[in-house]
């Protein structure tokens, strides 16, 4: 018999809950600086193209 089932057990998560959640704020601070530098690169776009006309 490989293994055997207990009643009630709960399995350990593999997880580490800690280093999740720092990946997961890093990951959404990388995003909001990319948006910020897109917007920022298309108002200077945007200013260009004024000034040209």
């Amino acid at each position: 018999m490989a293994g055997k089932i207990v009643s009630g057990a709960l399995e350990g998560s593999n997880v580490d809950l800690a280093s999740e959640f720092t990946n997961l704020i890093t990951t959404q601070r990388a995003y909001s600086a990319a948006s910020r530098i897109i917007t920022t690169a298309d108002q200077m776009l945007e200013e260009l193209l004024q000034i040209k006309r």
